[in-house]
């Protein structure tokens, strides 16, 4: 897959980093790069693409833009103009206005002779990575952390803010990365870069500023704009398809049918495993015969070795920084199998849950205003959809109306039901004290999840999707995901984030979300006729938690013991009293714990990373203090 990179060298004196950063992303994109100067700007971009030029504009970038033949009426271009030519005329028309005419994935760097200005763009929920260090004498900007950090001089200290976040499991925000000084580009955002290193930036997207729709039908309207995404994505080369049999991947995998030129039977790839709890395969065959031979099933073998799972050392030769994907050798499997099919897309239905939301919380949400008695109705309707028990359903109902009065009642319920309640863990507790308190992680998740005063007038609802769907988490899956990809060399394509999707879906109403008290009731509704009954009304989704427990508690290589060694590379920065605690309950508990694990994971990723060091192998350690790194 092509790659790409820039360089500001005003003094003109970079070129052993220059000779870094090409061999960087030689050894990313397995392909030839070709370089090319305008006046102290170096560009770089790995075949099959190429820089570009046109009049006073040069620009590198990722490019998977749809609906390429309304963009080539508007600008008034012939059928032969790409991605990047497409880009460059609406540079040239609407300046930096033209990312709004623009739909689909994209990161991209542009050079405007006319201003002695680089413009650095990415696309709305980031889809496409793009990060920078702006140094006194140089700005790099690329994709990849690692091209980044080989055109510095210095490799950049380990970043305390990012570690605390990371080993809580809460990002606080868009653009922070594992190194000090090297930064990510928020989603839907803009960045100018002037010649002495002056850096504006702005967003120039914000889903919370979209229009709300109109009175429409919400099904048939999903449906269209669910559907147009879809075929968006198969319209430029053969793609292939990801397949579960659960709601989201079946739901893409008919509507893609149809589409693009490829007129052979769509491959549907799926994962299947041996235990029959997780093996998904009666919904799969239920899609296969919907599809009416349209869709040839791809069967792979879900379940991943120990081997494979805990060699995080080879995952960071791409990933870059510590990572949270237990589950990302799945998507490896899927992209190369797509791959050695001769396919060069996949659609994946990741986000299907965030963009079309509609869970119990959204109930509860109802609860804490006037509307009781609906979110009673809804709630009794959810439990028998669900198969929860009406009297838990409703003592969680109770429970999320506050401390007092109802709330406690609710909370009595659940006690004598014994049902789990949330955990008196802190949501930081695998952070170091020392390291919590100097990067002062609490006030700064405040300040994350206090309201702009832009939406403040924002129904909470709205606001709270918005959170989940946009927010630093989701960005970070989508870099996770981009760089699986592209060690595969395949391209993925994510309908639900399709900006129009998303922007339906978020200003519906609570209840809408949930209509009948069915979860995720927009998309159910919207495919009514289009998927076999069997999986549009699934009320389960399959838990692969016990088969991870299990891998966690053989702990092959010991990584997991050796969490223990208070002299390990974890020091100063994970609390070891949390690791002793979450050690000892998966090497002893039965039942899985899923945040015992997740925090087991973060903290094998982190030690992972700490003992490899950096990309030219010097040290990576915490500073004795972090204090001045923080400030």
């Amino acid at each position: 897959m092509s790659s790409f990179a820039v360089m500001l060298d005003p003094r003109k004196d970079a070129t052993p980093a220059a000779s870094r950063i090409a061999a960087d992303l030689d050894r990313r994109s397995r392909n030839h790069t070709s370089c090319h100067d305008v006046q102290n700007v170096r560009f770089w971009q790995s075949k099959p693409s190429d820089v570009r030029t046109s009049g006073p504009l040069t620009i590198v970038g990722h490019f998977s833009l749809t609906d390429l033949s309304d963009l080539r009426t508007s600008l008034e271009v012939g059928p032969d103009s790409d991605s990047t030519d497409l880009v460059l005329a609406a540079w040239l028309r609407w300046g930096v206005d033209a990312p709004h005419h623009l739909n689909g994935a994209f990161a991209f760097v542009i050079w405007d002779q006319r201003s002695n200005r680089l413009t650095a763009v990415r696309d709305r929920f980031g889809v496409q990575p793009l990060s920078y260090s702006v140094r006194p004498d140089r700005a790099i900007l690329a994709p990849d952390l690692s091209t980044v950090v080989a055109g510095l001089d210095v490799v950049p200290d380990t970043n305390p803010v990012w570690v605390a976040d990371f080993l809580a499991g809460a990002p606080t925000d868009m653009s922070s990365t594992a190194w000090s000084g090297v930064h990510r580009l928020p989603p839907g955002h803009l960045m100018n870069l002037d010649q002495d290193g002056t850096v504006d930036l702005w967003a120039w997207y914000r889903l919370q500023a979209s229009s709300p729709p109109t009175d429409v039908d919400v099904g048939q309207a999903l449906r269209a704009a669910l559907t147009h995404a879809t075929a968006q994505a198969c319209v430029q080369e053969p793609t292939a398809t990801m397949l579960s049999g659960g709601l989201d991947s079946s739901t893409l995998s008919l509507m893609s049918l149809g589409h693009g030129d490829d007129t052979r039977p769509r491959p549907a790839l799926s994962l299947r495993f041996q235990d029959p709890d997780q093996d998904e395969g009666r919904y799969i065959e239920d899609v296969l015969n919907a599809s009416g031979d349209r869709l040839t099933a791809v069967s792979l073998a879900g379940e991943t070795s120990d081997e494979d799972l805990f060699n995080l050392d080879a995952q960071f030769d791409w990933q870059d920084q510590p990572f949270f994907a237990p589950g990302i050798n799945r998507h490896h499997k899927l992209y190369r199998a797509a791959r050695d099919l001769g396919y060069g897309a996949i659609i994946d239905g990741h986000g299907g849950d965030e963009v079309i939301s509609g869970t119990f919380y959204d109930i509860a949400l109802s609860a804490k205003g006037r509307h009781w008695p609906q979110a009673l109705r809804l709630t009794i309707q959810h439990a028998r959809f669900t198969g929860i028990p009406v009297t838990e359903a409703v003592a969680s109902l109770l429970a999320a109306r506050g401390k007092r009065g109802f709330g406690r009642l609710g909370r009595k319920i659940m006690a004598s039901l014994n049902t789990d309640e949330p955990t008196a863990l802190s949501w930081f507790s695998l952070v170091d004290p020392d390291l919590a308190r100097e990067t002062d992680i609490f006030e700064r998740s405040r300040q994350m999840h206090r309201p702009d005063p832009r939406d403040r007038d924002l129904p909470q609802s709205v606001r709270l999707h918005i959170a989940d769907m946009a927010g630093p988490i989701s960005a970070i899956a989508f870099e996770t995901l981009n760089r699986a990809a592209q060690i595969e060399g395949i391209r993925p394509h994510y309908p639900f984030y399709d900006h129009r999707v998303a922007e339906l879906c978020v200003w519906q109403t609570a209840n809408t979300k949930v209509a009948f008290g069915r979860p995720r009731a927009l998309l159910r509704e919207a495919t009514k006729g289009l998927l076999p009954e069997s999986i549009r009304l699934r009320r389960d989704k399959t838990d692969f938690m016990r088969g991870f427990w299990f891998a966690l508690q053989r702990d092959p290589d010991g990584r997991i013991a050796a969490l223990l060694d208070n002299s390990g590379p974890l020091q100063g920065w994970a609390n070891a009293a949390t690791l002793r605690e979450d050690v000892k309950c998966v090497q002893t508990s039965v039942d899985p714990e899923p945040q015992t694990a997740f925090r087991i994971w973060r903290a094998l990723s982190l030690a992972a990373w700490l003992d490899r060091g950096t990309v030219r192998n010097l040290p990576v350690s915490r500073p004795a203090s972090v204090s001045e790194s923080v400030r």
